[in-house]
């Protein structure tokens, strides 16, 4: 019996999807639910509801629980159990997971209550290989025409996706905070892969190894032994060639070792970073990011400590400065220029920090922050943001989601609390600036029109209250305008009110636009600051794209 389904949206139009069209056609004579015509109107009913749902929803009917899914439910079962689960029992389709979802659909059946099920860890084998994913999903009874349970509905929602990005933000945040109190670099290298072993799920095993003149010197390693044939590849990485996956078997599919480079300087620290990756989870490109933003964590946090042992000695540590490190000026990006300068010359660590992160498709996010207090216990806090901002960014996260990202790692931080941020994302094809605020001075803009201030959205510092609804603003931007991010130590001095110093900065802002970017930022430090600032400063002056007039005097 052909049936035709319709949307409830629109009275009479036949809802025309691959599913419909399947369950239609299929021989359902030769499954345990015989044909069309010897169906429940019950069963019909629950049929019609789950094919013209978007929610992914699964029926199983009759003592062999014989599926019957939508659209949605597609998605979840693969090009390996699509479309030959249709009409299959669903033992036979869960084969590999039947111990743990079989329980499940058997206490239905006996009591006719429901189950419930969160960010379950199931491994299926969906496209060819083992796969982790995680669902939150309900099993809920399905009563035939004598009111007994004569089938389950599975209402299912994929969360792997959530549960990976959480704990890969979570690695990289521990990362930066456990290589931070440091002191040496090879304390360094070996507190990272132990760190590293502590997350098993996208990490096997991992081996930092430095160049030491001519040699390559294995510093650091979690795995047992060495992996054979390898030594060419990190070579190759060291002398400049791009990361290299090993043992993968093509897009889609997990890779089994990942080799890339570390050391953003020559003059300090130079490595490889070979990792043994999850063989249960497909090396995609959010995988390739979070390994990426591992290695230059890793890289340096190794160089920062490199730098510090021979310049400031042991006896200095306390006196370390992370920014020097961290926060050198951006003077090689054409529409990015940023300073930092330490409030006295006795090298005391303070906690202002930023961050320049180029993200896919013509966009780049901008981070500027400024934790309480100074000494190294500011600065071990600043890292760590610093660390978890980039991870949410490189996960495509808009600016609120970044800040409400900060706000819950602030709440495991106490040293992190009352921090105050601005994130920015500029869209270069889009000529437009989406920004969130969290207690942070309001970025300003100079342009053909004058000067105006980014205050739309804001909210209270890191920590202060972590449900807060953090809100983005998103602003159209011509190519000229120069917008200005900063921290307060740009426009406070002694015995005035920081609104004086706004008003100096935006009279200051009219002279110097026809600059170039780092002209701008050269000229605001010249004029805004005193020769020794009271506090830390932080500068980043960005504009869209240069006029070609600019790029030349750049």
């Amino acid at each position: 019996m052909a049936v035709k389904y319709f949307d409830g949206d629109t009275a009479g139009a036949v809802v025309d999807s691959e599913m419909t069209r399947r369950v239609d056609e299929f021989d359902w004579a030769g499954t345990p639910l015989g044909s069309r015509s010897q169906w429940p109107s019950e069963l019909e009913s629950m049929v019609r509801m789950c094919l013209g749902s978007r929610f992914p929803m699964l029926i199983v009917w009759g003592p062999e629980l014989v599926k019957i899914y939508n659209d949605g439910y597609r998605q979840l079962l693969g090009p390996t159990k699509h479309p030959s689960a249709l009409g299959s029992p669903a033992k036979a389709v869960w084969e590999e997971i039947w111990d743990a979802v079989g329980p499940k659909f058997d206490f239905v059946q006996r009591t006719g209550r429901a189950t419930w099920s969160e960010h379950e860890r199931l491994v299926i084998d969906r496209r060819g290989f083992p796969e982790e994913c995680f669902f939150t999903y309900s099993y809920s009874p399905l009563r035939g025409p004598g009111g007994d349970v004569d089938g389950v509905l599975d209402v299912t929602v994929e969360t792997t996706m959530e549960v990976v990005a959480s704990r890969r933000m979570a690695c990289v945040a521990e990362l930066g905070r456990v290589m931070a109190d440091t002191d040496h670099v090879v304390e360094g290298c070996e507190a990272a892969v132990r760190t590293l072993s502590r997350w098993p799920g996208d990490i096997v095993a991992a081996d930092i190894l430095l160049k030491v003149g001519d040699q390559i010197v294995r510093a650091a390693s979690n795995r047992s032994g060495q992996i054979p044939g390898v030594g060419d590849a990190v070579r190759s990485v060291l002398d400049g060639g791009p990361p290299i996956a090993i043992g993968g078997h093509g897009e889609g599919f997990p890779v089994q070792h990942y080799i890339t480079h570390i050391g953003t300087d020559s003059n300090a620290v130079e490595g490889a970073l070979v990792l043994t990756l999850s063989p249960l989870r497909p090396f995609d490109t959010a995988y390739r990011q979070f390994v990426e933003v591992v290695a230059s964590t890793i890289g340096s946090d190794l160089d920062r400590t490199r730098r510090r042992n021979d310049t400031l000695g042991e006896q200095r540590h306390i006196s370390e400065t992370l920014q020097a490190a961290m926060l050198r000026p951006a003077s090689d990006l054409p529409t990015v220029a940023a300073r930092y300068v330490p409030a006295s010359d006795d090298m005391f660590v303070g906690g202002d920090w930023y961050d320049v992160v180029d993200l896919p498709s013509e966009r780049r996010g901008i981070v500027v922050g400024d934790c309480v207090g100074h000494g190294l216990v500011a600065a071990t806090a600043m890292s760590q943001l610093r660390s978890a901002a980039r991870a949410l960014l490189l996960d495509g996260r808009e600016p609120a989601e970044v800040i409400s990202g900060l706000d819950i790692f602030a709440e495991s931080v106490p040293e992190a609390m009352c921090t105050t941020v601005v994130c920015a994302i500029f869209d270069r094809n889009e000529e437009s600036m989406t920004y969130c605020r969290a207690g942070h001075l309001p970025p300003v803009i100079a342009g053909r029109d004058g000067v105006r201030w980014l205050d739309a959205v804001g909210g209270t510092p890191l920590g202060i209250d972590p449900n807060q609804d953090r809100k983005s603003s998103t602003i159209a931007l011509d190519q000229d305008d120069l917008i200005v991010m900063f921290t307060d130590g740009l426009v406070e001095r002694r015995g005035e009110v920081i609104d004086e110093g706004l008003e100096r900065l935006a009279a200051m802002l009219l002279e110097v636009t026809e600059l170039d970017v780092q002209g701008v930022a050269d000229g605001i430090l010249a004029r805004m600051v005193q020769t020794t600032p009271a506090d830390d400063v932080v500068l980043v002056v960005k504009r869209l794209q240069p006029t070609p007039q600019r790029e030349a005097t750049g």
